[in-house]
């Protein structure tokens, strides 16, 4: 049976970026989506990393300085972030609240991301 109905807190937490990032939280892996709610620690970071498949992102909470192919800028609430397929990117948490965000990627590749230094980047 078909599942079409989740609560991301019901659901299993975990890391999306093991190898560079505090970001945890809970995704379902659609047929051509990957959609989830994520947070990033106050205080900590995404080191810089890519991912063969492109990403867009909606804050819900939360401030970031996020850093794309060399482009810096703050964000914050309601702020959407396309990253394309394949840009380096980061992301440091500022301010007293974590970063929280929705986020969908296609499927072509997972959520995990490749380390900037293990990408030649």
């Amino acid at each position: 049976m078909a599942q079409y109905f989740y609560n991301t807190k019901e659901m299993e937490n975990r890391l999306a970026g093991e190898k560079y990032s505090t970001t945890n939280g809970a995704w379902v892996d659609g047929e051509r989506v990957i959609f989830g709610k994520l947070t990033i620690p106050t205080g900590t970071r995404a080191e810089p990393h890519s991912h063969p498949n492109e990403q867009f992102i909606i804050i819900l909470g939360g401030q970031a300085q996020v850093t794309i192919e060399g482009e810096e800028r703050v964000v914050g609430e309601d702020d959407i972030i396309h990253i394309p397929a394949g840009a380096i990117h980061s992301t440091v948490v500022i301010g007293d609240d974590d970063l929280t965000f929705v986020t969908a990627k296609d499927t072509s590749w997972g959520i995990q991301g490749i380390p900037a230094d293990e990408a030649g980047g």
